[in-house]
């Protein structure tokens, strides 16, 4: 098990050396002559809180984006990671914060899943917060154990439905994509196959390299890499098309599943009651930065789109996918008691 963690924990660190060309350290202050600055916004470092643990997938995007937002904005961004309670912890440390704009939430999709399938959410992703740009999406990986007796999808429904008191799916928190998708499998294919939820992507896929766990749904931020180094074998991708950064693996819908295509997304929130000029002020900085070809380049070899949306599209996307995720839920009879 050492050797498992010392061995993940090396691929996040290829991943964030990859990603932002540097160390893990704050990033480097760039001046910036821009509205923001000569309004007096921003003066101090800003923290951007990361409601999962370091080295996974959404940290590893949010450290990216982070490196090229302070040098927009021409100030220090703190990653603050705050992991716990399904990522309620570091979310609610967001929304209780003051909205001046040195507080920002980089959170994944599971901000907006948590109210539809957590009985006891105290917010909603849309009106206690204020939306400010989605950053990213990208279709998740169906990863298998080396020790499960499969090499492709078809092999591991056949698998789950015959067997599915053998078969368990590693979720890397209750309410994140990764768990939707889980739930999604098993109606799609009338199974009830056990979840197991964990306290961030490390720990779950640990277990899921060393065969405690037999699958797991994750984004290919992190499913790739343990892929290509063969410590788990990638089945299938959750969305149309097949990834750039990975076309040996063939979509879900290739591989003979239909109605599992499904995505997971990063965005930026900032505590409700922002001032208009600061949100427009970082969202331009968003915008810019999805639009940087580095970025974009960083984006599609992680397995997804750097996308830049306004906050009036960002707000219009979290109401969507809201609906989405409540029928999901509700299809699959899934209402969970907070952690």
């Amino acid at each position: 098990m050492k050797d498992s963690i010392a061995s993940l924990d090396a691929v996040a660190r290829r991943l964030w050396r990859r990603l932002v060309r540097g160390a893990l350290a704050l990033p480097l202050v760039l001046p910036v002559l821009g509205g923001a600055a000569q309004a007096g916004y921003p003066d101090k470092p800003i923290r951007m809180v990361v409601p999962y643990p370091a080295g996974g997938a959404a940290d590893v995007v949010a450290r990216g984006f982070g490196l090229l937002l302070a040098d927009r904005l021409g100030q220090p961004i703190v990653i603050d990671n705050k992991p716990g309670a399904s990522g309620n912890i570091g979310t609610l440390d967001v929304m209780r914060a003051r909205p001046d704009g040195y507080t920002l939430l980089f959170n994944p999709s599971a901000h907006v899943i948590n109210p539809e399938v957590l009985d006891k959410t105290p917010y909603r992703a849309l009106e206690d917060f204020t939306p400010i740009s989605q950053v990213a999406k990208g279709p998740l990986v169906l990863m298998a154990s080396p020790a499960l007796p499969v090499k492709s999808l078809a092999e591991f429904v056949r698998l789950a439905r015959s067997q599915p008191k053998d078969i368990s799916f590693a979720t890397s928190v209750i309410g994140s994509a990764s768990h939707l998708a889980e739930e999604l499998f098993n109606r799609i294919n009338g199974v009830d196959l056990l979840i197991v939820p964990y306290k961030g992507n490390a720990p779950a896929l640990n277990d899921l390299m060393g065969g405690q766990v037999s699958a797991m749904f994750d984004p290919a931020v992190t499913a790739v890499p343990l892929a290509r180094g063969g410590r788990v074998r990638a089945l299938a991708v959750t969305g149309k098309t097949r990834l750039r950064s990975a076309p040996e693996i063939p979509t879900t819908e290739e591989a003979g599943l239909q109605g599992l295509e499904f995505y997971t997304w990063y965005g930026l929130w900032a505590p409700k009651g922002l001032p208009g000029p600061i949100a427009a002020a970082i969202e331009a900085a968003a915008r810019e930065i999805a639009a940087n070809p580095k970025f974009v380049a960083a984006m599609d070899d992680k397995g997804l789109q750097a996308i830049g949306s306004s906050s009036a599209e960002f707000a219009a996307l979290i109401a969507t996918e809201s609906r989405l995720y409540r029928s999901i839920a509700q299809r699959s009879n899934l209402r969970i008691t907070s952690p």
